[in-house]
């Protein structure tokens, strides 16, 4: 009988025993915003061919201050035969290891392995392909984790604290990167922020002139290269950052990290009208270059798709607390984790969402008072985004709640206390869809966005669409040539 037709209380059960022995926390792929680690002392084989494991994403403090987690642990069941996996439970915890909500899968989905993705490093280090250790093998090494942990009185089963003295927590040294073995893999090169450009060398200060008695030179020590790095903000200087290939849709956001980020002083701030506007975009940065060159850019007016047998988009959304920002270029909310969608083959996890006024998209020449942008994002670092297109009619519970907490200046997020939100509510009954390949539709207009535009609209009041037309009445890219892409949609 497979795993999953068990009682899900066998499975937490022998999860539950294998919490009992010290964890063994390894690296698999990391970057600086994050850390995918799999506890070793976990994996256990409950049926031939199967096995589960306890695994965990660390957030680095920026990140975790964001999401209102510092670590999420998984519960997988990893399918050695058949190269899938499932999630069986997740516990999200904060800074200290606190839980802050441990919740059981409903329904677990099994899920291919994607040649090259962290979710094979895992499943390789789990299922360990080749016979290359056995089951004894493993035993012997959880017997002596248990006897290690039994010597040393400080470190509890499950405990994420530190001792004291210990190494620093494990969100801060996503950042540091210091004070452990070397992590295995990073996570995908597109997942991982591009680092800052080294500083150029100080020479601008003017060589000292010459005297009679020459000085000794200054003794002037090569930094590390961690040290040389620009750091991530220069007070008082504006902030400047150089956006990853596809990781970030400045200001509108499509990206994780899109709070809207200023250029330096004597730019121009991209807009959407005057010499900042779209057809400048392009000219602004070096790096924005695809907004005027690129072949596949969004948005677009979907005409001509060809009607087949879309397979359902599988949103897998749940009440969640939520965090309001006015980037200045629109309205984002951003969120913990815990929300996904899976499609395609893929599993994308959702960051934030946020707004346009008018919908950027077209149906068949139509457009709509407002579209609702959902961003996901993937452990591989590609993007997902759905738009669920808004019309006028009757109000909007969950938008009437992002309004009420709407932040007073630009900027600033805001979080009401005790206050959450289900998106399931802003989905419309009818999820068909148009699908396409196309690009964020804000600086640095990146391409290879996954663009899922669901064809029912949803409501909301005109007095709610007014509230966001005082802060933003046009924040939409104009519609962009589709230059032959393939649109589908459902039938």
């Amino acid at each position: 009988m497979r795993l999953r037709m068990r009682p899900l209380v066998v499975l937490l059960a022998l999860a539950g025993a294998s919490q009992a022995l010290a964890a063994d926390w390894q690296t698999v792929a990391a970057d600086k915003k994050r850390k995918i680690e799999l506890d070793r002392a976990s994996i256990l084989q409950s049926d031939p061919g199967t096995k589960v494991a306890w695994g965990r994403i660390v957030l680095a403090d920026a990140e975790a201050e964001a999401a209102g987690y510092a670590t999420v642990k998984a519960l997988n069941r990893y399918d050695c035969r058949n190269q899938t996996f499932a999630t069986i439970k997740r516990v999200y915890l904060d800074g200290d290891a606190a839980v802050l909500k441990d919740e059981k899968v409903k329904v677990e989905k099994d899920m291919p392995i994607t040649a090259g993705s962290v979710d094979e490093k895992l499943w390789k280090e789990v299922c360990q392909p080749g016979g290359t250790k056995g089951l004894n093998q493993v035993a012997q090494e959880a017997s002596k984790a248990a006897q290690a942990a039994a010597a040393k009185p400080d470190l509890r089963a499950a405990d994420y604290r530190p001792a004291k003295g210990a190494e620093k927590p494990a969100v801060r040294q996503v950042n540091e990167g210091k004070g452990e073995e070397p992590p295995a893999t990073p996570i995908k090169k597109n997942f991982i922020d591009k680092p800052a450009p080294p500083p150029k060398a100080e020479v601008a200060e003017k060589p000292a002139e010459k005297t009679a008695e020459k000085a000794p030179a200054p003794r002037v020590e090569a930094a590390p290269p961690e040290v040389r790095r620009v750091p991530a903000y220069v007070p008082p200087r504006p902030r400047v950052v150089r956006m990853p290939a596809v990781a970030v849709e400045a200001g509108a956001g499509h990206g994780p990290d899109a709070a809207g980020t200023p250029l330096a002083h004597h730019e121009i701030h991209w807009s959407y009208d005057g010499d900042g506007g779209p057809p400048n975009w392009g000219v602004l940065k070096p790096e924005w270059g695809l907004c005027s060159t690129g072949e596949r850019q969004s948005p677009i007016d979907i005409r001509e798709g060809i009607k087949v047998e879309l397979e359902p988009i599988r949103f897998d959304y749940k009440p969640s607390y939520f965090r309001v920002v006015d980037n200045g270029h629109t309205i984002q909310v951003n969120l913990g984790p815990g929300n996904t969608l899976s499609v395609m083959g893929r599993q994308y996890d959702l960051v934030q969402f946020h707004f346009h006024r008018p919908s950027e998209e077209r149906i068949n020449g139509k457009g709509f008072d407002m579209v609702a942008h959902l961003v996901h994002k993937d452990l591989d670092g590609r993007l997902a985004v759905v738009a669920v297109l808004l019309e006028r009619g009757s109000a909007h519970p969950l938008i009437q709640t992002l309004w009420n907490n709407l932040p007073l200046e630009k900027n600033v997020e805001y979080g009401p206390e005790g206050v959450s939100i289900d998106l399931n509510q802003l989905l419309p009954d009818n999820r068909s869809y148009y699908t396409y390949m196309g690009s964020l539709t804000t600086p640095p207009c990146s391409e290879g966005v996954l663009w899922m535009v669901l064809k029912q609209p949803a409501q909301m009041s005109a007095d709610q669409i007014g509230i966001f037309s005082r802060l933003y009445p046009m924040n939409a890219r104009p519609v962009q040539s589709i230059k032959g892409r393939l649109i589908k949609e459902s039938r």
